[in-house]
């Protein structure tokens, strides 16, 4: 079915006064996801907290079939987080991983998964770059030479928050599955902007938060993890009622399932509003808006390759609907602060957020646009002239 413009952005009041191209840092929600926040909230001071879950179980645990339909999975491999960096985090903790061990990683990683990664190489965990191919991607035939028995996970970001790469994530789940060696997605800059199948891409675990390209609100986020491995992992190390059962004085026990990562207290309205957004997204269709959003990231970076003064930091075969630039003369955050004085809404990503990326570049920081299928083309070429306008300085 084609993409109802119209209808999305009535869902969407905020285009009638700005352009809004953060959404690889914070959308914006649809007026369903909105309308059912400040309902469940409003329910809450009405009747109170635990009534009111109660009351909305079936709206609280519709998140999770939401999530497993999304993710062709099954809602008990599914748990709620409060971010991506929360959800990525309680997968790795659970992963046995000793002194001599091998991780794998992508040149993409974030900020927030590489202390993870730092911490366990202080342990003696040895963690390794995966070489990237010539146009930026891991090189798939070095990762085939690179699996060997000591791999105990391979950890890829699906998308780089500053390079608009998507990374071959199905081939290398392809790679990695005949092997010993888990395999973690973070696909928190993907939900949203592409299907997501967790059988194709064969992952062990796959995390992403609920504000960026699923429209979701913030302080959600979604933990994927295979039923089929839990007998391979550490049982989670913060837990309480909601993920364990306290079966004696001095005993205990972690419940089956992704929800042993759970705790018992977030916003439920929130957890709620995801699964609302999830349900939006689905409805309009994953290759619908991974169509548009191909369409008005492709007709973006081309307007901006023809302006003198401005250079595309953007990697890979196939490309996102980030884009990434500066502009000669400029540094990033001043170029995001000229837009936004437009009503054109960006973000400046910097260097130590992506260290194994911007920093080996040697970018000290990239100005970064999210296109998303509620824009239209209008508001692409609006900023393209306002780009090419400071470059004119």
């Amino acid at each position: 079915m084609p993409l109802d413009l119209a209808a999305v952005r009535a869902d969407t009041p905020a285009v009638a006064t700005v352009a809004h191209f953060n959404n690889s840092g914070s959308s914006l929600p649809p007026r369903p996801v909105v309308d059912a926040c400040i309902d469940y909230l409003r329910l809450e001071a009405e009747i109170g907290g635990y009534e009111a879950a109660a009351d909305r179980a079936d709206d609280l645990d519709r998140f999770y079939s939401a999530g497993a339909q999304l993710l062709n999975c099954a809602p008990e491999e599914i748990a709620f987080a409060t971010s991506a960096g929360q959800a990525w985090w309680r997968s790795f903790e659970v992963i046995p991983l000793a002194a001599g061990d091998r991780v794998l990683v992508s040149s993409s990683e974030y900020q927030a998964n590489a202390f993870a990664l730092l911490q366990a190489r202080d342990r003696g965990v040895s963690i390794e770059t995966i070489p990237s191919g010539p146009t930026g991607e891991v090189d798939l035939d070095q990762l085939a030479e690179m699996l060997d028995s000591r791999v105990r996970l391979v950890a890829i970001t699906h998308i780089g928050l500053g390079n608009g790469m998507i990374q071959p994530a199905e081939e290398i789940g392809a790679l990695v599955g005949p092997t010993d060696a888990l395999y973690m997605l973070d696909s928190c800059q993907a939900a949203g902007q592409f299907p997501l199948d967790v059988q194709s891409l064969q992952c062990d675990f796959l995390s992403f938060t609920g504000r960026k390209f699923m429209r979701g609100p913030r302080g959600t986020g979604l933990l994927y993890e295979r039923a089929s491995i839990i007998d391979q992992l550490n049982p989670p190390r913060h837990v309480d009622g909601r993920s364990a059962t306290w079966t004696s004085a001095f005993e205990w026990q972690p419940h089956r399932g992704a929800a042993r990562h759970e705790f018992g207290e977030y916003s439920y309205a929130a957890k709620v509003g995801l699964g609302i957004a999830i349900d939006y997204a689905l409805d309009i269709g994953l290759d619908a808006i991974a169509e548009r959003n191909a369409m008005l990231s492709g007709r973006l970076r081309t307007a901006l390759a023809e302006v003198d003064g401005v250079t595309l930091h953007d990697l890979g075969k196939h490309k996102s609907a980030i884009v990434t630039f500066n502009v000669d003369g400029f540094d990033a955050p001043k170029v995001v602060s000229l837009l936004s004085e437009q009503r054109l809404h960006l973000s400046a990503p910097e260097a130590t957020a992506t260290q194994f990326d911007l920093g080996t570049r040697g970018i000290d920081a990239v100005v970064r646009a999210g296109v998303h299928y509620f824009q239209n083309e209008d508001e692409v070429d609006r900023l393209a002239q306002a780009v090419r306008a400071i470059a004119r300085r």
